[in-house]
C-alpha cells in the first residue's frame, strides 16, 4: 500500500450499530491512504444516540441504484432501521493546521448541500449507518473538479432530519439541504476501502470522496452562524462568515 499507515478506526466516531444498546460486538475497521500524515492518535470516549426510521428502499431519487464492484463483499441498503443504536468508540488521526491543507488527495471547494440519502453498510452482521451528500459545486480551490457540478460525498454519520446530533460529529451533523458550506474531502482510489468483520466496501462504490470525520474538514453556514472545529483551525479562529473561511482557505493553500 506504498508505505502507508493502518488504522482500527479511522473515522471520529465509528457508528457500531447493533440491535440493542447491552449488544457490543468487537470489530476491526481497516481503512487504506487515511493515514499518511498522521502525527499521533488521539482517544475520544464512546457515543450513544438511537435513530429514527428513514426507510430502506432499494433505490432512491438522489443516488439511483447502489452499484457496487466485485471487490465489494459488504451489503449496502438505503435508509437506517428504527431503533438502530450507536456505540462504541473511535481513534482520531491528528493533523496540526498546516498539514491539514498540505494533503495532495484532497478535494477544496464550496458548494450547496442538494441532497442527504443515509445508508446502512452491512459488514457480515456488522451495521454502520453513514450518509451520502450530494453536493452542487460552486468555487474550486483544490482538486479536479469543476464548478457548477454535483459530486457526491461519503459522510462519517447518519444525518437525523430533526437534527439529533451525535457526541463526536457534531459539526456535520447540523448539515441541511439547502446549507452552503466550504468542504475538504478526501478523494478515493482503488486503494481506498473499509474492512470489517470479514467484509470489504471499496469506497469508491459509494462517493469519489469523504470526510474523514465529522468535527474537521467542513465549514458549514447554519442559522446560527459558522460551524467548524475552531480548535483544529487557529486561523481561522475569528472567522465569522463564510467569506472569512474562503479567503482563510486560499491563504492556507498559497
Amino acid at each position: 500500500m506504498r508505505g502507508n499507515e493502518f488504522l482500527d478506526k479511522m473515522e471520529l466516531v465509528s457508528g457500531q450499530y447493533v440491535e440493542a444498546a447491552d449488544k457490543k460486538p468487537k470489530k476491526k475497521n481497516v481503512w487504506v491512504k487515511w493515514a499518511a500524515l498522521a502525527a499521533c492518535l488521539c482517544i475520544i470516549a464512546g457515543a450513544c444516540a438511537i435513530f429514527a426510521d428513514f426507510g430502506g428502499n432499494k433505490t432512491d431519487p438522489l443516488l439511483g441504484e447502489i452499484k457496487l464492484s466485485q471487490e465489494t463483499t459488504a451489503k449496502v441498503s438505503y435508509g437506517v432501521k428504527k431503533g438502530t443504536v450507536v456505540l462504541g468508540k473511535a481513534e482520531l488521526a491528528w493533523f496540526n493546521e498546516e498539514e491539514m491543507f498540505a494533503r495532495e488527495e484532497m478535494y477544496v471547494f464550496r458548494g450547496k448541500v442538494s441532497g442527504l440519502t443515509n445508508i446502512t453498510i452491512d459488514f457480515n452482521g456488522d451495521k454502520e449507518a453513514r450518509c451520502i451528500a450530494l453536493i452542487d459545486v460552486e468555487r474550486v480551490y483544490k482538486g479536479d473538479i469543476k464548478e457548477g457540478e454535483q459530486i457526491k460525498m461519503f459522510l462519517p454519520c447518519a444525518i437525523t432530519e430533526d437534527g439529533v446530533m451525535v457526541e463526536d460529529t457534531g459539526v456535520i451533523t447540523r448539515i441541511k439541504v439547502g446549507m452552503e458550506g466550504i468542504f475538504m474531502p478526501w478523494v478515493y482510489d482503488e486503494e481506498s476501502y473499509w474492512e470489517q468483520n470479514g467484509a470489504k466496501l471499496m469506497m469508491e462504490d459509494l462517493a469519489p470522496c469523504g470526510l474523514a470525520d465529522g468535527e474537521r474538514w467542513a465549514f458549514l453556514s447554519t442559522e446560527k452562524g459558522l460551524a467548524f472545529g475552531r480548535w483544529a483551525y487557529p486561523g481561522a479562529e475569528n472567522a465569522e462568515t463564510l467569506d472569512d473561511i474562503e479567503a482563510y482557505v486560499i491563504k492556507m493553500l498559497g
